[in-house]
């Protein structure tokens, strides 16, 4: 008897983009749509990548931009220091000044839409209008992540990031990916995220450090805009991300955020529902400052 072992799965090789010099750094970029007027820029949120927060995306016909955060992808980490939200922020307007980008929308998931609040909240020169994905913007209360803690500890960090989480990266992968889907499936294009891109040594340190600069960065923002649309889509069903909680302090500064609430979905809308979000994300590129606000300087929201 003949025996035929099985052929392992096809290897997945990261997207390759350009990459852009600021003058202080390098940043990886994914490009996709017809160039030129409307630009959008995604940002992806923690433990991700620009191929992830594209997906939904790219075959809208809009000029999407998703750059690498630092630290993830092929972007390289900001000093210490800079590393929050704040930091990010004169990051993401670096970006733009070497695109030579002005009034972008600028689209943000999860713990991205926090970097994409500060610019907006310092440079609304420069951004049209905010789509908020799922947004951690509120500081929050304590959280331990034992795991995460443990792999940036003193001795057995680096232990535990180089031969624990980056050897197995394929299982943590997989793991966040359906712990942040929750309750809904994992949509398969997600499944094409190469593990070792995702999930490395580089990017466990990253998401550690973007974490614990998070609440003090948040804490000072101030109010954004009145005639800066801003849209939100969040899944009810969401277990990273309270809705309740971060909507009531986003309403607290901004007259007229308008919100979609989807019954039944969790913390990745934009995969569940993509022809939503990419509705949602053309009304604004076609808004002007104003246009999205309520009339009477109330938040819209409805419940799908």
């Amino acid at each position: 008897m003949i025996h035929v072992q099985p052929l392992p799965p096809p290897a997945v090789f990261p997207q390759l983009g350009k990459i852009i010099e600021t003058g202080r750094e390098q940043i990886h970029m994914l490009e996709s749509g017809s160039t030129g007027e409307n630009p959008v820029v995604l940002l992806h949120g923690c433990g991700s990548i620009a191929a992830e927060v594209m997906m939904p995306f790219a075959g809208s016909g809009l000029h999407m931009i998703a750059p690498d955060r630092p630290g993830y992808g092929f972007s390289p980490a900001l000093p210490a220091g800079e590393r929050g939200p704040l930091g990010q922020s004169f990051w993401l307007e670096r970006f733009l000044d070497a695109l030579d980008l002005e009034k972008v929308v600028l689209s943000a998931h999860s713990i991205g839409c926090a970097a994409a609040l500060h610019l907006a909240f310092r440079r609304p020169d420069l951004v049209k209008g905010l789509f908020l994905i799922s947004p951690c913007c509120r500081p929050v209360p304590f959280k331990p992540f034992i795991v995460l803690r443990s792999a940036v500890a003193p001795f057995v960090g680096p232990v535990i990031r180089q031969h624990v989480i980056a050897r197995w990266s394929s299982y943590f992968l997989e793991r966040g990916l359906r712990a942040s889907s929750y309750p809904n499936p994992v949509a398969a294009e997600l499944f094409t995220l190469p593990p070792m891109h995702v999930v490395n040594a580089a990017s466990i340190a990253t998401m550690a450090e973007e974490l614990w600069a998070f609440n003090g960065d948040m804490q000072p923002l101030g109010r954004l805009p009145a005639d800066l649309p801003v849209s939100v889509l969040f899944g009810r069903e969401d277990r990273i991300i309270d809705p309740v909680w971060h909507l009531d302090w986003l309403h607290e500064r901004h007259p007229a955020v308008r919100v979609e609430l989807l019954d039944g979905v969790g913390h990745m809308p934009h995969h569940v529902a993509p022809d939503l979000a990419v509705t949602m994300l053309g009304d604004l590129v076609g808004s002007t400052p104003g246009d999205l606000a309520g009339e009477d300087n109330r938040p819209f929201i409805a419940m799908v």
